[in-house]
C-alpha cells in the first residue's frame, strides 16, 4: 500500500511538473538583422588622352636637298631620326600591340565593374529580404504567447 501511494505521489508530481513546464512563458527570441554594407570600389577618374600633333617628313635620296633647304628656312632647331623600312613596320606593329593591350585592359575593367554592380544588387536584395524577415519576426513577437500558439 505504501509503495502504491508513493508511486501515486511521484506520478502526480511528474504530471504537475510537465504541465507547469508547458505553461511557463518561454524566453522571447530576439532577431536582429542589420544590412550588410559592401565596401564600394573607388577608382580614380582617368585623364583624357590629348595627343599632340607630330609632323612626319619623309626624306629619301630624291628630296633630301629640297627638304633640307625648307627646314633651314624655318629657323627651327633640326634633329633627324632615321628608321629603316623594317623599323617603321615594327613601329606600326608596336602601336597595334599597344591598342590590343588597352582593349584587353578595358575588357577587364568592364568585367570588374559588372561584377561589383551585380554583387551590389545581390547585397541589396539580401538586405531587403532580411529586413522583411525581421519585420515578420517583430510582428510575431508582438502577438504574445497565445497568438504564436495559434499560428
Amino acid at each position: 500500500m505504501v509503495k502504491r501511494s508513493i508511486a501515486n505521489v511521484l506520478g502526480c508530481l511528474i504530471i504537475l511538473s510537465v504541465i507547469s513546464g508547458c505553461s511557463s512563458m518561454p524566453k522571447q527570441i530576439v532577431v536582429s538583422a542589420e544590412p550588410i554594407e559592401k565596401p564600394k570600389l573607388i577608382l580614380p577618374k582617368s585623364d583624357e588622352l590629348d595627343l599632340r600633333d607630330v609632323e612626319w617628313i619623309i626624306l629619301v635620296k630624291d628630296n633630301w636637298e629640297e627638304k633640307w633647304a625648307e627646314l633651314e628656312k624655318s629657323g627651327e632647331a633640326l634633329a633627324f631620326f632615321a628608321v629603316t623600312d623594317s623599323g617603321y613596320e615594327n613601329l606600326g606593329l608596336n602601336y597595334s600591340d599597344l591598342r590590343a593591350f588597352i582593349q584587353q585592359q578595358d575588357a577587364i575593367i568592364t568585367a570588374y565593374k559588372s561584377y561589383y554592380q551585380e554583387s551590389e544588387d545581390a547585397f541589396d536584395e539580401a538586405n531587403a529580404e532580411a529586413e522583411e524577415d525581421f519585420e515578420e519576426q517583430a510582428k510575431k513577437s508582438e502577438k504574445g504567447f497565445f497568438g504564436r500558439l495559434l499560428d
